[in-house]
């Protein structure tokens, strides 16, 4: 293969895939991205086998064909060239690039070896602004388990389509985070699809400055989605399993809440959570006239006792959290006041913005500890 480009285009398409790229695999084509013409464009594209992404740029193509390049040194290389026009010759087993007086040669694998795209047989589609993906990525994933004992499952962001109606619901076992949208283009029915969060966070930076993302269900047994967006595209494949039933899990109703400043009520559980500094980081929610006291204690650090002024309804309550898991939740409310619900010291909580972003739903439960 033959062709002339932009050094930007294709330093931006080959950075973005070798981000794909697994720095530990065994495979050694894994290590590299492909790049093949198509059209008058090229098309690179990374896998890991779970996750592929493509990225197309335009080019004057002189000789069609393909070559895969070791994505890390090529995508370094790559960044470092100044603006211009970059000319790249490939064969089989190296890939000569030419840019101004650079003049470089890498080793290359047979293109032929790269493993081939996912099934192309499309099931439902549906699609929402790119803005809105990424606000339900963001409010939704960093609540799924990190942790590869507790199960791919929870590793997962549950994908939950009615019509036009999204919802994308996270859980670790301690808490959960539920995003709900209205969709630009729906589909007939119902899917659930359980999406690998790491995957959701691949295409949110990826495709998250563009206007519109489709998603579609691939392969005979829709057991893969694609995400595309403009000339990029992603397709992942579903984790295989039944997820938690999470309505379960949010009380139908409580007796009691408070609503505070989103800030003021984050900066006071971050400082006491310095003093607490356990594993479990403990801090007691204490609400009585329209006060909350955080407090915090260790043998080793001290006490800590922070004030914020609230406004209550319903009977008095102590109740105690992970710290972090309250922070990071309240790190993610979009809303400058928020609304915590309860039904009692050992039941779950329930956490969502006073008044919400337009168009979505948010709403976190986090379950209490043990004082």
């Amino acid at each position: 293969m033959k062709f002339t480009c932009n050094t930007k285009d294709i330093a931006t398409a080959v950075g973005a895939a070798s981000k794909i790229v697994n720095a530990h695999t065994t495979v050694p084509i894994l290590s590299n991205v492909l790049l093949s013409t198509e059209e008058g464009r090229i098309v690179v594209r990374a896998t890991d086998l779970e996750l592929t992404l493509e990225h197309a740029f335009t080019a004057e193509i002189a000789e069609p064909g393909s070559v895969t390049i070791p994505a890390k040194l090529f995508g370094s290389y790559l960044a470092n060239l100044p603006a211009g026009t970059l000319e790249l010759t490939g064969t089989p087993t190296r890939a000569g690039v030419k840019c101004e007086r650079s003049n470089y040669d890498f080793h290359a694998l047979p293109a032929d070896e790269y493993p081939p795209l996912p099934s192309a047989s499309h099931g439902q589609k549906f699609s929402l602004t790119a803005k809105r993906f990424r606000d339900g990525v963001n409010a939704t994933i960093f609540a799924a388990s990190g942790e590869e004992a507790r199960g791919a499952v929870l590793m997962g962001t549950l994908l939950e389509v009615e019509g036009d109606s999204l919802t994308m619901v996270a859980t670790d076992g301690y808490r959960l985070a539920k995003w709900q949208t209205t969709l630009e283009n729906g589909i007939s029915g119902s899917e659930r699809y359980i999406v690998p969060s790491r995957a959701l966070a691949e295409a949110a930076r990826n495709l998250g400055g563009a206007e519109t993302i489709s998603i579609s269900a691939l392969g005979a047994q829709n057991n893969q989605i694609m995400l595309s967006a403009g000339s990029t595209s992603i397709v992942v494949r579903l984790v295989d399993g039944q997820y938690p039933n999470y309505g379960q899990v949010i009380p139908a109703k409580f007796d009691r809440s408070i609503t505070a400043n989103t800030q003021a009520l984050a900066g006071s559980l971050r400082r006491a959570e310095l003093v607490a500094g356990d594993r479990a980081s403990m801090v007691k929610i204490a609400v009585a006239n329209q006060t909350l006291m955080v407090t915090a204690s260790s043998d080793v650090a001290g006490s800590a006792y922070e004030e914020v002024e609230v406004e209550q309804t319903g009977e008095d309550l102590t109740i105690a959290f992970n710290a972090r898991y309250l922070i990071e939740i309240l790190n993610h409310v979009e809303g400058e006041r928020t609304v915590l619900e309860f039904l009692g010291p050992l039941s779950p909580a329930a956490i969502r913005p006073l008044q919400g972003a337009e168009g979505a739903q948010q709403l976190y439960v986090l379950m209490p500890l043990r004082q």
